[in-house]
């Protein structure tokens, strides 16, 4: 990469997929506004005395268990800096529940590279990010105009079971689940468990079937 400009933004990316950071520093090389201070793919050992960045992009993946509150153990470490989640997990149901976690933005990673650097300076200048889709939605929802029937059913769910229900509807069994989140499939047994007591489901069936609806948005 260029040798950084006093001027340029430095972004500290927390990702365990190696493409991405290839992608994003290949995408800010010729970058006057910004610049790829670090990567990690774990949030352990990532404290202020040791770096500064000016903004934070996070897949919430990487969190392991703690999922989006990883989001506020950044912010209460780094005060200063802008959070912007990038990540493969539907903002239709995860986007407004990082920003409440304190994030300045949520960006789909099948975004295109144009939506990424709109992001990133949105976040910088202390903006708020959404796709135009999600704009419209909780433009909608705050005029009274969309449906509240499905997302109050998926407000009882803490972040972590909301996790797990997208996980689901992905075809992911619990040994698939335990290994993508990095906890014990005895812990995601219990967690399904009260899953379906809060969505008021039967069987392990429903809750399958709840799950793939997601994937048709069928809420």
């Amino acid at each position: 990469m260029e040798l950084q400009s006093d001027d340029q933004k430095q972004i500290l990316l927390i990702d365990e997929q190696p493409i991405c950071r290839s992608g994003l520093e290949s995408l800010l090389t010729e970058s006057k506004s910004f610049a790829l201070l670090g990567y990690s793919n774990t949030l352990e050992g990532i404290e202020p005395v040791s770096i500064s960045p000016d903004i934070i992009a996070i897949d919430i993946v990487v969190a392991k268990a703690n999922g989006i509150g990883a989001i506020k153990d950044l912010k209460r470490k780094f005060p200063n800096a802008s959070i912007l989640v990038t990540t493969s997990h539907d903002e239709m149901l995860f986007a407004e529940r990082c920003l409440r976690a304190g994030a300045q933005g949520y960006l789909m990673k099948t975004a295109p590279l144009t939506e990424l650097i709109q992001a990133l300076s949105d976040v910088s200048t202390g903006r708020l990010y959404l796709s135009p889709k999600m704009r419209t939605l909780i433009l909608n929802r705050m005029s009274g105009h969309e449906a509240e029937r499905g997302r109050s059913r998926f407000e009882r769910l803490s972040d972590r079971e909301l996790l797990i229900v997208q996980h689901i509807s992905q075809s992911m069994d619990n040994r698939e689940i335990a290994k993508q989140m990095k906890i014990s499939i005895k812990t995601i047994e219990s967690h399904r468990s009260r899953i379906k007591s809060k969505l008021e489901l039967s069987s392990p069936s429903e809750l399958v079937r709840f799950a793939m609806r997601l994937q048709n948005k069928a809420f």
